[in-house]
This record gives C-alpha cells, structure tokens and sequence, in this order.
C-alpha cells in the first residue's frame, strides 16, 4: 500500500496482460502464467456479484458495498453502481469515484480495469480508475434491448467485448489511466479487419 492506487492498477494491468514468468522449480526455466486467456476467451471463468461488503483501510475504514462487481477468473475486473432511474447516473459516478478514495476502499480499486455507473432511463457510462466524473465516456450503438441500461450493459460487457477493451484499450500514460471511447474501439477494429 505505499504505491499509489495509480501504481499498484499499474503493476496488476501489467501481470493482468503480460503474464507472470514463474520457474517450475529452482533451475528450471521459466514459463508465462496468464492470469486471464485473453486468446481464448472460453477458458476463463466469469462471475458477476452483487452488493459485495469491501472493508476500509486496513480493516478499519469505513464499509461500501459496489452494487455489481465482474469476477473473470476471481480477478475484480469492473464494478458498477446503479441507480434508480429517478436518480441521475452522476450521483452513481460520484460514488465510484469516492470509492477510490483512500478513507474508503481504494485498494479494491486496485484489479478494477473498467468502473461504470448507470440506470434504466440513461444507460449507462463507463471510466477506469481516476477518471474524473465529468470524462465517464457512454456507449452507443443501437442493439434490442427493454432499457437504455439493458442496452448499454449488452454492448460493452459482452465477455468478448470486456477482455478486448481491457487488452487493447486501456492506457497508462504519465500518471493518468484512460480508457478508449467507443468510436476509437470501432475505428481501430476496422482498421485491423483491412490490414489482416
């Protein structure tokens, strides 16, 4: 805990998508561990969980309860706060940010790779760690769906979809961790689909 919270998503991103070189044993040689197949999307395992209790710092800090977390492979990868729709998203947003904070649970926020907020009147809008509320980016492409949340989790939390944003669109860049609008992720998987 004496990196920043910066540091630490930092070093997980890294293990995240890079692997952990690990010996066997002493003398052997060393093999990648891939905590999360991003290759094979079938080998990992997701979970969704709701109202997870996160304890404070060091066990003594105040208790918050994130209304959705994604598990791919135990690993916390996105948390959502969700609202009624007579509340607006920004209330949800503020929650998030304040989560990260260091009297809360900031070092929960430490695996979390996409935070999102929303409820079923407007969708649904999406950070990573530190982004400030008013840069929480919305998705919007046109899919069938009852809600404009429905919608928005379908699109940008489809498993394909998640492990792609979190392997080729997330960007650690002079202290500042960003994350790809949805019109960068289009354009960039056109471009791929010309070149191969």
């Amino acid at each position: 805990m004496a990196k920043s919270l910066y540091e630490r998503n930092l070093d997980t991103y890294n293990l995240i998508r890079y692997g952990i070189d690990l010996a066997p044993e002493i003398g052997e040689k060393k093999i990648t561990i891939r905590p999360i197949d991003f290759k094979d999307i079938s080998k990992n395992y997701f979970y969704v969980a709701e109202e997870v209790t996160v304890i404070g710092k060091n066990g003594n800090g105040a208790e918050k309860r994130p209304d959705l977390v994604i598990y791919v492979n135990g690993i916390a990868l996105a948390v959502f706060e969700l609202k009624r729709s007579t509340v607006s998203i920004e209330e949800g947003i503020i929650q998030n940010c304040d989560n990260q904070s260091p009297e809360f649970i900031e070092w929960f926020f430490s695996t979390v790779q996409v935070i999102a907020a929303g409820n079923n009147a407007s969708g649904l809008r999406y950070g990573t760690i530190g982004t400030k509320p008013a840069n929480y980016l919305q998705w919007r492409d046109e899919v069938t769906a009852e809600t404009e949340l429905e919608k928005s989790v379908l699109q940008l939390f489809d498993k394909n979809q998640l492990l792609q944003l979190v392997y080729e669109f997330i960007n650690f860049d002079k202290g500042v961790k960003k994350i790809a609008r949805q019109n960068q992720i289009h354009g960039v998987n056109k471009m791929k689909v010309r070149l191969l």
